[in-house]
């Protein structure tokens, strides 16, 4: 068996579980499942301008909150329709999103983190001083999921699908030749212009359309709560979705969903049994920084998958040498 067709039996195994998943454990699971699909989206939005556009961004959580707010404003305050209300949400983060990248496109480093940093202030200070709006401190309650996934098991697979449909558009945009431009942002902006790039096009684009993804998150996560607050735009939610990237590997689709499940698992589960799960999640991330730079992504390709490739590739059969033509002189035609 190839090595391709390993890698395509892993996908399908794990998409079988995934769908087989409410069969198998109880509801306190597939919350954590529900969970992790979602946050890890939020993770890799976070990833397609940090891991492969070199940009490290603190402000998402903002871009996140203002399609949670957005949805919770025109469904419950307003009383649209809940698919004009997630239209409009998607609609208003995007227009954000562009708006923050015309701030951001021009800077690097320390000080596009910083400008990310202040725009995801900006937005936890309306939503926390809005309170005519937003609900202040107290939040928006009521948030409605769609009547065919108002169960939490018929959620899950609402989440799976649409996690899995924007997982599959991000991995085709990354391995496109805009994706190969923006790895070009990271790896050496400076030599783009003399092929003929725009690199301030590529990074107002690769954000907006981060900032698209993050807003999907902030839709599952709001229906998910019921509910929309300021803690769920604050810094600390955008640190959280770095740290997931970071632990899961930077720079891959995989790892955002391996590290949204590790820091789901110890923030709502490890967290029953040990007071201290916040050390804990620390320690966990020094290790993976000191063990395995490249995340957990990385590590299963360098110490499991490359092997394996290797393994393989040693196991399949020699091609068949070419037949050799063997060029003999022409015998001279006597007459």
């Amino acid at each position: 068996m190839t090595a391709s067709r390993v890698k395509w039996a892993g996908l399908a195994v794990v998409l079988l579980l995934a769908a087989y998943l409410p069969y198998m454990v109880g509801p306190f699971y597939i919350s954590l499942a529900t969970q992790a699909l979602f946050f890890g989206l939020f993770a890799l939005s976070i990833n397609l301008i940090s891991g492969f556009g070199g940009m490290i961004t603190l402000g998402h959580a903002g871009l996140m909150g203002v399609a949670g707010y957005g949805l919770a404003i025109l469904s419950v305050n307003e009383g649209w329709g809940l698919a004009a209300a997630i239209v409009g949400a998607l609609v208003a983060t995007v227009l954000v999103s562009a708006f923050f990248a015309l701030l951001v496109v021009r800077t690097r480093g320390t000080y596009f983190v910083m400008v990310t940093l202040a725009e995801g202030m900006v937005i936890w200070g309306i939503a926390l001083r809005w309170s005519e709006l937003t609900g202040g401190e107290n939040g928006i309650p009521g948030v409605p999921k769609p009547d065919f996934a108002d169960a939490y098991w018929q959620f899950y697979y609402l989440v799976l699908v649409v996690v899995a449909v924007c997982t599959v558009l991000i991995a085709l945009l990354v391995r496109s030749p805009f994706g190969l431009g923006l790895k070009g942002v990271r790896d050496a902006e400076d030599r783009l212009a003399p092929l003929g790039y725009n690199a301030a096009v590529h990074k107002l684009i690769a954000f907006t359309i981060s900032g698209f993804f993050a807003g999907v998150a902030g839709l599952l996560l709001a229906m998910y709560n019921s509910f929309i607050g300021p803690s769920d735009v604050f810094f600390l939610a955008s640190a959280e979705g770095l740290l997931m990237s970071i632990l899961g590997g930077i720079g891959t689709v995989s790892g955002a969903f391996a590290g949204a499940a590790v820091v789901v698992i110890v923030t709502n589960w490890v967290s029953t049994y040990v007071d201290r799960w916040q050390t804990l999640l620390g320690v966990v991330f020094v290790l993976v920084v000191l063990f395995a730079p490249d995340g957990i992504a990385g590590a299963w390709q360098r110490h499991v998958w490359e092997p394996l490739k290797r393994r393989l590739g040693r196991g399949a059969p020699a091609p068949a040498p070419a037949a050799a033509t063997e060029t003999r002189p022409r015998e001279e035609v006597r007459s």
